[in-house]
């Protein structure tokens, strides 16, 4: 243990906290040294006098110092903000000359310099060479000034001013360690000044700002974590005062949930006036913390040497809560200040009557401290009622254009704050259109700040020393915003080979300390507003966009039905990734236009096959051909594929309108392609049998085999007898149908072709089940299981398992039955097809009747006729109505069996169903029969 004084003495040289904002601005007695001398003293050390003898490493500094300071006058942009920033530059300056004085007074050689100091020279000549050149910029020379934003220039002299700040508090704690200089250490003072104030030609010097805690006046959507925050406090307040950190990114309100805190009125009961709350926005050392906690403590007047003693002795006094607010700008600094900055932290915490809070963006809390369990959870944003609540409290007013501003903002604070702010003086139909051409800067009052820009709140976390740290995390974070999905954790390994410049792990370890991204359903995800600002700032390099399109283009073309397991994964997982990829290619002039439609029809048919129905890219790709690429063929496929989505959602009449274009195109070839048109005839068969139109689908059917056949194509005959069997079963043909399907099997395997071979089967077994060979259908239906799996087809794996649960309820086995009718209900579902869930539905409805369970026969029935109405299906919809005329004849419900049976022998008569119409009648005739009797 320390005794008082020599703790206090251990902290100040640790942290480089002897500096007295009262202090005199003497410096080795040159205390009124002039500009002109400043520069004189820079001028001979540039040379390599005797003043720099001992240190040549200070003179390319000194030049780049003097050149600055010489520049003073050619400014012409933001003069007045370079003004501040020039006083900084002459401190540094002052403090270069200070340093070269006593290495020549006390002997010393660059070797001999302070462990760290030559690291810290080799920043400010970066900083330095930076500043000149925006000097260059914002001067005018021969006539010619190159025109520059003035909130780029503003946002670049901040930059500047808190590099300066930095490097003077560091020298500060560098110097502190070495007796030589304790001149330096004393005597000079370390001031700043607020750039871009409203007066910054009168700017005065003063060191830093601290604020009073205040009640919140619009404060809506954080009361859980109010109320947590609060529960944390009051839990172990005796034995263990609460340390708390309030997380999350930029503009997610940490400072206003911490002064709803400490202005809270059980907060305010138990502590009193004993209640602090610290801006640490401008501090960047440990020194310059203590120094503010001293001034919001009110005991930094007296003398500065035993500044921590007075401060522990205020907080041990009594009961206190102290916050200290933007912890992350002392605190996310090189790892020697962040553990200066870390080691004062902990001496503050160790002091058990006060409570502690820090806010701080990121996910990460300090080290050295013992942190409250559980801790809270970084902030997220707002939900729609809270950002509704702020926007009407603050605008006045709320509309759908209000509404479509904070959702396009992702409900963050600090964005629908501003947004609503300038709603009062310009309507929000006027913002959304400025939000549109301008997305981020419209988000934008007043000046280049935090708390007035979304951009320059975002841009602080972007120059955070954690990034900085890691120059790569930047184009990371370019590559995640051109991904909606981000980068899934199964997918981490293909992205090291892809991007193999950049070391993947340690980068997303960054954007996750800086709240950059998120980690949701094992996806590293941009928030959406740091997507925006990445795109617009362009961090992806031109290098990874092109990996990046090579690479999805290659996945959109690989086919579904031959990939491997793991390949197919992989192209599930990135399906939403692929489609914008792809949908920007479209809008870019790509260098391969006919691979890229092609990888668009390939990739098409493969989201179709998973469930997503979307048509959006299909018809992007369709609008590109029509307007420019005008290649005839690839725009017949696209159709196709256009029609084979609307076929898929049950869209019977778009999905014709479809292909009757296509089949239009292929007509008016000179010289039609074939293969493409006798495919466009099939895909009408199938749209004429959903239709129930069975001869049209026949007679369709058969153009399209005898094209086929012309062409000797064996796959092609396959599908068409395929098909036909299908057609031939409804017809009530089941000769016919299973010959078609055994020369469909036939060719399937002469070509190979598992997902064909997988129909066939499931076409045998559906015939097979239809004439009572029960033990074939099972073995049909099991061998169509077989290939569907190969094939990754997960509908065909739905069919499979609905026959196979028809075969099992005929074989009188219920249970078999019902799993196999409720796994392919979750295959269904997976694809989102609508149809097949409605079938299932009804087997289900089937089994439960057979079991006795009216009840829920009852209810799946109606599940089933629901889905089958949303999808015009009259078939479905009239096996529905029989079900249920069932279930009610059975409870003796005779009218309402009798309007079920009528129901359902309309729909069966509809859709040519024989063998259904023939059952509706039979049961009809039963009823009448009853009520006839009961009568």
């Amino acid at each position: 243990m320390f005794s008082a004084s020599a703790e206090d003495d251990q902290l100040k040289s640790a942290s480089g906290t002897n500096l007295n904002p009262a202090s005199s601005a003497k410096i080795g007695g040159r205390a009124n040294v002039g500009m002109s001398a400043i520069q004189t003293s820079l001028a001979v050390l540039k040379e390599g006098s005797a003043l720099g003898a001992k240190v040549p490493y200070l003179a390319p500094i000194a030049g780049l110092l003097l050149q600055a300071l010489t520049m003073r006058d050619e400014v012409k942009q933001c003069k007045q903000e370079w003004e501040v920033l020039m006083q900084k530059l002459s401190n540094v300056a002052s403090v270069i000359v200070d340093v070269a004085e006593s290495c020549r007074a006390h002997d010393i050689n660059e070797e001999e310099l302070p462990i760290g100091l030559r690291a810290i020279l080799d920043t400010l000549r970066s900083d330095l060479h930076e500043i000149k050149i925006a000097l260059e910029e914002c001067a005018e020379t021969g006539g010619i000034r190159k025109v520059l934003l003035r909130t780029d220039i503003l946002r670049k002299i901040k930059q500047y001013d808190g590099k300066l700040l930095n490097v003077l508090q560091t020298f500060q704690a560098k110097l502190a360690l070495d007796s030589r200089f304790a001149l330096v250490v004393q005597d000079r003072k370390i001031t700043t000044t607020h750039v871009g104030s409203a007066d910054a030609g009168q700017a005065e010097a003063i060191t830093y700002i601290s604020h009073e805690p205040s009640t919140p006046q619009i404060f809506f959507g954080r009361d859980a974590e109010l109320a947590q925050i609060v529960h944390m406090i009051f839990t172990n307040l005796g034995s263990r005062p609460a340390r708390i950190a309030i997380l999350g990114p930029g503009g997610y309100g940490k400072t206003t949930l911490a002064n709803a805190v400490l202005t809270h009125d059980r907060i305010q009961e138990q502590f009193g006036d004993a209640r602090y709350l610290v801006s640490c926005e401008s501090l960047l050392t440990s020194g310059a913390l203590l120094t503010e906690l001293g001034k919001s403590l009110g005991v930094l007047k007296s003398a500065p040497d035993a500044l921590w003693s007075r401060i522990r002795t205020t907080l041990a006094a009594k009961e206190s809560i102290l916050c200290l607010d933007n912890f992350e700008s002392p605190w996310d600094q090189p790892s020697e200040v962040k553990r200066l900055v870390e080691d004062l932290l902990s001496r503050i915490t160790e002091l058990r009557q006060v409570t502690i809070i820090i806010t701080m963006r990121g996910t990460e809390r300090p080290a050295r401290t013992q942190w409250t369990l559980p801790p809270l959870a970084p902030l997220e944003t707002l939900n729609h009622d809270a950002s509704k609540e702020i926007w009407t409290r603050i605008a006045g007013g709320y509309d759908d254009y209000a509404g479509k501003l904070i959702k396009a903002v992702d409900h963050v604070p600090l964005a629908v704050n501003l947004l609503a702010h300038l709603a009062q003086v310009t309507p929000p139909a006027l913002l959304w259109k400025d939000w549109t051409s301008k997305q981020l800067k419209a988000v934008q009052r007043g000046q280049m700040d935090r708390l007035e820009s979304l951009e320059y709140s975002i841009q602080v976390s972007i120059d955070s020393g954690r990034m900085k740290l890691n120059p790569s995390a930047k184009g990371l974070l370019g590559v995640l915003s051109m991904l909606p999905d981000g980068i899934h954790m199964e997918q981490l390994d293909e992205f090291k080979h892809i991007l193999v410049d950049m070391d993947i792990i340690s980068c997303l370890h960054v954007l996750q300390q800086c709240s950059l991204i998120n980690f949701m359903e094992r996806r590293y995800q941009p928030h959406p507003i740091i997507r925006h600002f990445s795109n617009s700032q362009g961090f992806l390099s031109l290098k990874h966009k092109a990996f990046l399109e090579d690479f999805y283009i290659t996945l959109a073309s690989s086919k579904p039905y031959k990939a491997q397991p793991e390949q197919y994964a992989k192209m599930v997982l990135e399906v939403n990734n692929t489609k914008s990829i792809l949908s920007n290619l479209l809008k870019s002039n790509h260098r391969n236009p006919e691979k890229l439609i092609n990888a668009i029809i390939t990739f098409t048919g493969f989201h179709r096959s998973i469930g997503d129905l979307s048509d959006t890219l299909i018809a992007q790709a369709v609008q590109s051909l029509q307007e420019g690429y005008g290649d005839a063929s690839l725009l017949i496929r696209c159709l196709r594929e256009w029609g084979n989505l609307h076929y898929y959602s049950r869209d019977m009449e778009s999905a014709k309108q479809k292909m009757l274009e296509a089949e239009k195109l292929c007509l008016s070839m000179p010289k039609v392609n074939k293969h493409l048109h006798a495919s466009i005839l099939h895909e009408l068969g199938r749209i004429y049998f959903l239709q129930s139109l069975l001869h049209e689908a026949e007679d369709t059917s058969q153009k399209a085999l005898e094209i086929y056949q012309s062409l000797n194509d064996v796959i092609g005959q396959g599908n068409i007898h395929q098909h036909l069997a299908k057609v031939y079963r409804r017809m009530g043909k089941l000769d016919k149908g299973m010959a078609s399907s055994q020369k469909a099997l036939d060719c399937h395997k002469a070509s190979n072709n598992s997902l064909g071979q997988g129909y066939s089967y499931q076409r045998i077994g559906e015939i097979q089940l239809k004439m009572g060979r029960l033990k074939e259908a099972e073995d049909s239906f099991q061998q169509a299981l077989h290939f569907h799996q190969v094939a990754n087809s997960i509908l065909g794996q739905g069919n499979d398992y609905a026959g196979l649960s028809e075969v099992y309820e005929d074989q009188n086995n219920l249970s078999q039955s019902q799993i196999s009718a409720q796994k392919a209900l979750e295959l269904y579902v997976s694809v989102n097809d609508s149809l097949g869930q409605g079938n299932a539905h009804r087997q289900l409805g089937n089994i439960y009747y057979r079991l006795g369970d009216l009840d829920k026969a009852e209810a799946s029935y109606r599940k089933g006729l629901e889905l089958h109405k949303a999808e015009t299906n009259a078939i479905g919809q009239g096996n529905d109505f029989q079900g249920l005329g069932r279930v009610y004849m059975k409870r003796l419900q005779l009218q309402k069996a009798k309007d079920m049976f009528e129901k359902a022998l309309k729909m069966h008569k509809q859709a040519q169903d024989r063998g259904g119409t023939k059952r509706d009648q039979q049961f009809l005739d039963q009823v009448l029969s009853q009520m006839g009797g009961s009568t």
